[in-house]
């Protein structure tokens, strides 16, 4: 079973982090997969994605430093 979900995310500042964590998990959950993987994509030039632990609050500040 496959299941595709569309997020629009709208930044507020030109360099900005957002933590999509619970946007995905409740697609997962809408989803009705129990097991698999979940493939993230980002279709921008100009943005990335990266997965971190968030523990440690100086990441955030250090990806957005330029």
């Amino acid at each position: 079973m496959a299941a595709t979900e569309t997020f629009d995310i709208r930044t507020t500042t030109r360099v900005e982090t957002i933590d999509v964590t619970s946007l995905v998990r409740a697609a997962i959950r809408k989803s009705g997969v129990d097991g698999g993987l979940c493939c993230v994509f980002c279709p921008h030039t100009t943005a990335g994605l990266t997965v971190q632990e968030n523990t440690d609050p100086q990441v955030k500040a250090a990806l957005n430093d330029h």
